[in-house]
């Protein structure tokens, strides 16, 4: 999920809970202030039923309200069950209102509600009619007066007003789908705002991520855009250019290292090499001697070999390409197997091509540095046997070199083509290698635009491939004259100092 769809997501979340909490208590007040305005209207027909308007106090009544006066001529209630048992006055009396159906209000009263009504003198419940409507119930003991015989008489009564609840719990459902709608729409409005507004906030990382993206360690030249503003973004944009520069400073600073070292090496290994021969051919060592110059002539050309690969990750850094012409890829294999031959020992290698030719666009010297640094892997490795197999397709040419070594652990195949890796055990038991040779593999083969991979099982063998396309495109749109310009600064020292030697 992408910084902008959490931004959206979280922010638009956060407002919605907001919303629901303030929906939640619009619908609790209004159901409370309904509750308030049902319950004041009863209380005040209460109170004219009590000083006998009856006329008026039903008047302040809705239309489909229940009414009940209940009158105690003979005596008072002596528990809250004989609160029901007196006359009701709705019988008695031939009054001009009565009750929508024939429910006995009083009757429907629980006994707690009775008991509150006995003990405090007025209760205001809920209850159920047989119809299934729902009444809210106001009851109140004191007065009432029955006219008879052209004279009035005040009895002991208790007082009750039902209100149906059915119109508030209307009111209130009709609310509650108000407010959900309102929820609805304010949350995709607020998402829709929220989602067009980050696009604008974080224009400039993505401008950070496209710049960044484009810094490789070939080209650490980019530089991260810096907005035109005072805020974090701005101080994010120089604060990734200040790493850059200090990043470009320490890789310049170790590619002249590498160069200069290299080339720095280079004319005394020669000399060590070159005399070391000269006395092994032009003078008669004695035995320890001949050992002895025998090592140093051994080490020599190892170190030369890893002076040599220095020199060629250093070209690689500084941006060279390869040349192209048209080569055959079979006379590159034969060549390979006819330099290692004499080193190969008890090794079996062996050549498979589906063509007698097969040629491709390509720096057959380069080609050729690529096959022979994977047959002497595996060599080094301990192959007896090795199978150099070249297929030509429709899209490239597939070379395979396939050994009977060891293997390699699954754990380290996917450092094999890092810079001085080598692999712990087996593959590396005879000490031979440098760690630079696939490295140095992986770069030409990308020069050719190619790719490069290897499959290995202990025990069993290992297998790298390589696949070159039929008609590759230069890697690198820089010119030679552009990369010897770019490359001056960093070879300057070390081919001076070769040309005085």
């Amino acid at each position: 999920m992408s910084l902008r769809s959490r931004l959206t997501f979280f922010y638009s979340a956060f407002f919605a809970v907001i919303l629901i909490l303030v929906a939640v208590v619009v619908y609790v007040l209004t159901e409370r202030s309904l509750t308030a305005s049902l319950e004041e209207q009863g209380r005040q027909a209460l109170h004219d039923l009590r000083e006998g308007n009856i006329d008026q106090g039903l008047s302040r009544l809705p239309g489909d309200a229940y009414y009940e006066i209940v009158l105690y001529l003979l005596d008072v209630p002596k528990t809250s069950v004989e609160l029901i048992e007196g006359l009701r006055y709705s019988e008695f009396q031939n009054v001009s209102r009565t009750n929508p159906t024939k429910d006995d209000l009083p009757s429907l009263l629980g006994e707690s509600s009775l008991d509150e009504l006995f003990d405090e003198g007025s209760v205001s419940t809920r209850v159920v009619l047989e119809s299934g409507e729902t009444l809210f119930v106001l009851a109140d003991r004191g007065v009432g007066r029955l006219r008879f015989m052209q004279r009035e008489t005040t009895y002991p009564a208790t007082l009750y007003i039902g209100i149906p609840a059915d119109s508030v719990a209307a009111t209130l459902s009709q609310l509650a789908n108000n407010l959900l709608l309102t929820i609805l729409l304010a949350f995709l409005i607020f998402a829709a705002g929220v989602w067009i507004l980050s696009h604008q906030v974080l224009s400039p990382v993505q401008l950070v991520t496209r710049a960044s993206s484009r810094v490789t360690g070939k080209d650490l030249t980019q530089r991260v855009p810096v907005p035109n503003s005072s805020d974090e973004m701005k101080e994010l944009a120089d604060s990734v250019n200040r790493m850059l520069d200090r990043l470009q400073e320490s890789f310049e600073t170790q590619r002249r290292f590498t160069a200069d070292a290299s080339h720095e090496l280079r004319t005394p290994v020669t000399a060590i090499v070159g005399h070391t021969n000269y006395l092994l051919r032009r003078t008669s060592p004695k035995s320890d001697q001949v050992d002895s110059l025998t090592v140093i002539r051994r080490e020599g050309e190892r170190m030369a070999k890893l002076v040599n690969d220095l020199l060629e990750l250093a070209r690689a850094d500084a941006g060279f390409s390869v040349e192209h012409e048209m080569v055959d890829l079979i006379d590159v294999v034969e060549a390979v197997h006819m330099d290692v031959a004499a080193v190969a020992g008890s090794t079996e290698i062996s050549i498979d091509a589906s063509k007698p030719r097969i040629e491709i666009m390509g720096d057959p010297g380069r080609l050729k540095q690529v096959v022979l640094n994977l047959v002497q892997n595996a060599i080094n490795a301990g192959a007896t046997k090795i199978e150099i197999l070249v297929v030509d397709s429709n899209r490239g040419v597939n070379l395979k070199v396939l050994d009977d070594g060891p293997g390699i652990p699954d754990n380290a195949i996917p450092h094999l083509f890092d810079r001085f890796y080598r692999v712990d055990g087996s593959r590396s038991g005879r000490g031979k290698g440098s760690g630079l040779g696939l490295a140095i593999v992986k770069w030409i083969v990308q020069q050719h635009n190619g790719e490069v991979a290897v499959e290995s099982k202990v025990g069993e063998g290992t297998v790298f491939s390589v696949f070159i396309p039929s008609k590759p495109t230069l890697s690198s749109e820089v010119t030679l004259k552009e990369t010897l310009t770019q490359t001056l600064n960093i070879f300057r020292s070390g081919r001076g100092e070769s040309n005085k030697g």
